[in-house]
């Protein structure tokens, strides 16, 4: 960007910034519900499944365009730009002086819409330890799931597969993965249904797998590391690099938590929203904090009339769920309604966020690791 163009941006840093649609190609196929969660006309599942929210995050997937997973901001004159190039011209504004002061011009989270008709391949993820080693990246992949809406898909009710089952082994379960024993990998898994508002920290190494049926946010770190135990996957052969990151069998195999076994380590995982302020105004609680893990964190605002917004002076992440309402502030309004994706930069000057009267507006606030500085409040 030449100087002139990023002297006419600069005053984007002190707005909320709405977001373009961003779907991203996978293997696997969903993505009616997120249809009609973003108003689309005609809804169907296809391979757009994932909608990227606020993405600095690239896909890895082979053949894909290069810059494919990159999330833009709509200008007011129907332009747009790539949130990562203007996090980048303006890392202190955008992100905040100690976000930027740790990570640079790093946002360090990535976001997901995501929405499956089938199952998805098992998999696991590298911790940020693992990913330094062996794969040159600053992070892992820890991830958290929350559930907003389900559905039956051939009378199969929506589940997930979380954690090794009590009694299997390293040894049995490498053995079921070198033969390919798709079956064998299933019934090696906890399965687990799923409704709407549950919510999983999914740590690294965690096996699992979603099953159909799910719409949900997905906070995670920024990378698309996955080790994936299927060769064959809905006819699509994969090679063994590919489904190792290029890592070979016994190390790629290595990233999985063998320890991650039974109803404990479930029941660890699934976690339940605390309550920060409930009152006329509305509501705020905590889904994700730091004695959960330090790789993001996660809040819930309903809001019932007229809620200041706390997270002033840090950056965000925001999804809208449910009703219609605005941001306001010393610059125009910013209306919002369900559906809508936004970042808020950490200069923005927005005072508040407003209910449209007679409704309750919803959206889920989705921030970069250690943005609170400390333990988090």
């Amino acid at each position: 960007m030449t100087s002139q163009r990023l002297g006419d941006l600069e005053p984007l840093t002190r707005q909320p910034l709405r977001l373009s649609r961003n779907r991203v190609y996978r293997l696997w196929r969903g993505g009616a519900v997120l249809d009609r969660f973003q108003g689309q006309p005609d809804p169907a599942d296809a391979n757009t499944p994932e909608e990227w929210v606020g993405s600095t995050t690239v896909s890895r997937l082979p053949g894909r365009p290069a810059d494919e997973g990159l999330s833009t901001v709509r200008l007011p004159d129907g332009s747009s730009i790539v949130l990562k190039d203007l996090i980048e011209a303006f890392p202190r504004a955008m992100l905040g002086e100690s976000h930027a002061a740790r990570l640079g011009p790093d946002l360090g989270v990535l976001c997901k819409l995501l929405d499956s008709a089938m199952r998805l391949p098992i998999q696991c993820h590298p911790d940020a330890a693992f990913a330094r080693r062996h794969l040159g990246s600053n992070f892992g992949k820890t991830e958290a799931w929350l559930i907003l809406a389900t559905r039956s898909i051939h009378g199969v009710p929506p589940y997930m597969l979380f954690g090794f089952r009590e009694g299997v082994t390293e040894t049995a379960f490498r053995r079921s993965v070198r033969a390919q024993d798709v079956t064998a990998q299933i019934a090696s898994l906890n399965r687990v249904e799923v409704e709407p508002g549950d919510l999983y920290l999914v740590s690294a190494g965690t096996p699992h797998a979603l099953g159909p049926g799910i719409f949900m946010i997905e906070i995670q770190e920024p990378t698309d590391l996955v080790v994936n135990t299927e060769y064959t996957f809905h006819g699509l052969r994969r090679t063994e690099a590919q489904c190792y990151l290029g890592l070979g069998f016994d190390l790629g195999m290595s990233c999985f938590n063998y320890q991650a076994v039974g109803d404990a380590y479930l029941s660890q995982h699934r976690l339940t929203p605390r309550t920060l302020r409930d009152d006329s105004a509305g509501m705020e609680e905590r889904l994700i904090g730091p004695d959960h893990t330090p790789c993001f964190g996660m809040d819930r605002v309903t809001v019932r009339d007229r809620l200041s917004d706390g997270d002033r002076g840090r950056c965000y992440i925001a999804i809208v769920t449910e009703g219609q309402g605005r941001l306001t502030g010393a610059r125009d309004d910013f209306p919002v309604r369900a559906g809508d994706t936004f970042f808020v930069p950490a200069a923005s000057e927005h005072a508040a966020v407003e209910a449209k009267p007679g409704e309750s507006l919803r959206l889920i606030k989705c921030f970069p690791p250690d943005l609170r500085g400390g333990p988090w409040s």
